[in-house]
């Protein structure tokens, strides 16, 4: 399928002042925000020394996004959009300071820090389909494009600050002090998003089914934007679970101990990966046909995954897991690029939740699966189900094309 509306470039969006001053706040916040990820699976796996239990905390990190995400859809087309940013990412900042007491002395039961961070990611639950709904109408007319692959280039570029410096940091002084800045982290979105005026919602379904289930009714009945949201939800569920294994991968394959600085230079260059991949997607991929794109990407990312399955070296460790973060991140920006350009301001963020849903939703309940398979088998079970499963998708995805959709395909409308 071509995709060949014109394209405004990253320069037009970051003309927006609006648009500028929420992404360059997001890029410091996501920064912690990874940087925190990073230290927590590595103190989940010094807690343990268990698989199951770094699935176990992965469900508890995005589970809240499968849980609450069709409720923060609903509410960013029909309701205070500024206020909703707002409340969650204060909700959050508090909660990363009280995580940050608790690990004072290097130390948490392990209930209590699973239901820690179940409780910080109940924010981000709503957080994301809101803010994901918010940022293409803050970078203009035309640039929506631009806005994806910036926004996905900026998540990543902070994938490779955070866990490099969260590494380092955390070697020397401890996770404390990682997941206390964190916090601090979150004033930068706060003071953006107050100083910001948001777009009004324009969503007009009063169907509270609708409301709720109204992205789910648009992606059934447009496949130009229902394709893309499956192809998502199948890559999360069978390709994804390694991503909770890393500090596993890490130790177990490459010898890296998951609480020094070398894990933090290995999770970075998985992220400098997935920058460049989201890079890829905004420049020399913007005109290639999207399904091109994705199958392509499908196949090199099962390749990477199985190089990084192989291999025992470190050196060689930094390159495949590069490989395979940039494989892996050129298939979300690329098929989050292809819904958005389909759906019009009175679905977005209904449709945007069930976006997060088919990542955010799946991946914690592939990781507890997988965190299982690992304890019955082995790591390289679980790496190889997902090569597998990436090469059968490259050659089933199929997309078609289509028109820009929006309230007309409700129920109630």
């Amino acid at each position: 399928m071509t995709t060949n509306i014109t394209h405004g470039t990253a320069k037009d969006a970051l003309a927006q002042p609006a648009f500028r001053r929420i992404f360059f706040a997001s890029f410091l916040s996501n920064a912690g925000r990874w940087m925190q990820s990073a230290a927590q699976g590595v103190l989940a796996w010094e807690l343990t020394g268990s698989s199951a239990f770094l699935g176990l905390l992965i469900f508890a990190q995005l589970g809240p996004l499968g849980i609450l995400s069709l409720v923060g859809g609903s509410l960013a087309d029909s309701s205070d959009r500024r206020r909703i940013l707002l409340g969650t990412q204060t909700w959050q900042m508090f909660w990363s300071a009280v995580l940050a007491v608790l690990v004072i002395d290097d130390h948490i039961a392990p209930p209590l820090f699973v239901a820690i961070v179940f409780v910080t990611g109940l924010g981000q639950g709503l957080f994301a389909p809101a803010f994901t709904s918010v940022l293409p109408a803050l970078a203009g007319p035309g640039n929506l494009a631009a806005a994806v692959s910036l926004n996905s280039t900026q998540t990543n570029a902070a994938r490779v600050i955070g866990p490099a410096f969260g590494g380092w940091l955390t070697s020397i002084v401890g996770f404390a002090e990682v997941f206390a800045i964190n916090s601090f982290t979150y004033v930068a979105v706060i003071f953006a998003l107050y100083v910001t005026e948001l777009p009004s919602p324009t969503a007009s379904a009063s169907n509270l089914s609708d409301r709720l289930f109204g992205g789910f009714r648009v992606a059934s009945r447009a496949p130009q934007v229902g394709r893309p949201l499956l192809a998502m939800m199948l890559f999360a569920l069978l390709c994804l679970p390694f991503i909770g294994q890393l500090p596993a991968i890490a130790e177990l394959n490459l010898g890296i101990d998951p609480k020094s600085g070398s894990y933090g230079y290995f999770y970075a260059s998985f992220g400098f990966g997935a920058l460049i991949g989201a890079l890829l997607v905004g420049t020399a991929l913007v005109n290639r046909p999207r399904e091109t794109v994705a199958r392509v990407t499908l196949f090199g990312f099962a390749g990477s995954l199985l190089w990084l399955s192989t291999i025992d070296n470190i050196t060689i460790g930094y390159f495949a897991i590069f490989v395979v973060g940039l494989f892996y991140f050129v298939l979300p920006t690329t098929l989050n690029t292809m819904w958005q350009e389909h759906v019009d301001e009175t679905v977005r963020g209904r449709v945007a939740a069930v976006w997060v849903l088919s990542f955010g939703g799946t991946v914690p309940f592939s990781n507890v699966i997988a965190g299982q398979i690992v304890e019955l088998t082995s790591l390289r079970t679980v790496l190889l189900g997902g090569v597998v499963a990436a090469v059968a998708l490259s050659f089933s995805v199929r997309f078609v094309p289509g028109p820009v959709v929006g309230e007309e395909l409700l129920t109630g409308s």
